[in-house]
């Protein structure tokens, strides 16, 4: 018998009325300030160079870095890849790197809780995701649905979708071109203030040059289906051809590339700085965050949607950490789920920033007192109909 993609993903009764009691606790946290959105799920790596110079300070600061707030952490546990190739384009050794480890493989097992030493999985991740992109008319049709959660669930499950990883290429220049940026991070993890500042008064200006590339993992409901049919089990014990179809079955899945792009920060000097290792990763974090805002507004698939959260005036909670400008234009989308529990989006509206009101979301902007008083970029509406709290956004 074929058991559909619907019959593996539904609900029990008991189970419906445990998450049936838990949406007071839910719409509780939509009515919130910060009401969430629908989000893509993301692993970031970084390529590490043995004979780079920096390569170890490079590897230590983008493990500090701060996770991009706007989209599902998928991490895998593994951050760096080692090629022993400095610069050119990387885009051929990272597509053997993902081949070789079965990168989607390990995507679509991360979405699934797969236990590795059983082999079976569960929709938990599934049906998390699908209820914390829910907005409220999402859960109350829901509710009275006679799919009910299940609805939801598979509102997650098309997020599987768009799950990407990003790998990043990143190297440090000098205008001196010595090798004291080295010295004066090393120095400050033995606590020697003097060697650093030294260092530091050496230096002269830097630069962070990034490289980004894009992956996506490919889904869709051929996949989903064979995935349902062929491997997916909850009880790998009793399901042992399943579990051995899923890990024998490598090449099954694949990440399909996106794009790249580059971007190299703004010349910066250490001098006056107290805290070295914090100011680059505050630069690399912004030339990440320029990189993945440059690859949204090339690439639809990858863009992020907003919630409006308030009409008198329109304001969101994205700024020039998103790379909104005042020549950005952005659609105002209603979201809604159909009978088949797909997400379906109506243009409401076409909006744009106020150029005074663009928020600076961008790392470490507060301590920098930019526009401190800003807490969401302000915008006015240019062409459509009424505009409602909750709906969503998304760049044109």
């Amino acid at each position: 018998m074929f058991i559909t993609r619907q019959t593996m993903s539904g609900i029990s009764k008991i189970l419906t009325l445990l998450y049936i009691c838990s949406f007071s606790c839910i719409l509780q946290a939509q009515e919130n300030e910060h009401i969430e959105y629908e989000r893509s799920s993301l692993h970031i790596m970084m390529i590490k160079h043995p004979n780079q110079k920096f390569d170890d300070i490079i590897e230590d600061v983008f493990k500090s870095s701060p996770f991009p707030q706007r989209f599902n952490n998928h991490d895998l546990g593994v951050k760096v890849v080692t090629f022993a190739e400095i610069g050119g384009d990387q885009q051929s050794n990272i597509e053997s790197f993902i081949e070789q480890v079965a990168l989607g493989q390990k995507m679509v097992a991360k979405w699934f809780n797969r236990d590795k030493k059983s082999g079976s999985m569960n929709m938990q991740l599934i049906k998390e995701r699908g209820l914390y992109n829910a907005s409220k008319s999402d859960i109350n049709k829901a509710k009275v649905s006679i799919r009910g959660l299940a609805l939801l669930e598979d509102a997650g499950e098309e997020l599987i979708g768009n799950t990407y990883l990003l790998i990043n290429d990143i190297s440090y220049t000098s205008r001196s071109g010595k090798t004291s940026l080295l010295r004066g991070i090393a120095s400050s993890y033995v606590g020697n203030p003097k060697e650093l500042t030294k260092a530091l008064n050496e230096i002269g200006g830097f630069r962070v040059n990034v490289t980004s590339y894009l992956f996506r993992l490919v889904w869709n409901d051929e996949i989903a289906n064979t995935f349902y049919n062929k491997y997916y089990t909850e009880n790998g014990g009793a399901e042992q051809d399943k579990v051995a179809h899923f890990k024998n079955d490598k090449d099954f899945w694949d990440m399909a590339f996106v794009g790249k792009t580059v971007s190299s920060s703004s010349e910066t000097k250490f001098t006056g700085s107290k805290d070295a290792k914090q100011l680059l990763i505050k630069i690399c974090t912004r030339t990440l965050d320029n990189n993945i805002a440059q690859l949204q507004k090339e690439h639809p698939s990858f863009r992020i949607k907003a919630p409006v959260v308030k009409t008198e005036p329109i304001k969101v909670y994205i700024g020039l950490k998103e790379g909104i400008t005042e020549n950005s234009r952005f659609e105002v989308l209603e979201r809604n789920i159909d009978i088949d529990g797909k997400t379906k989006y109506k243009r409401i509206a076409i909006i744009k920033p106020i150029k005074e009101l663009i928020w600076d979301n961008r790392y470490m902007a507060l301590e920098e007192d930019h526009n401190s008083n800003i807490d969401g970029t302000t915008f006015e509406q240019v062409s459509g109909g009424e505009i409602l709290p909750g709906m969503l956004i998304r760049e044109l």
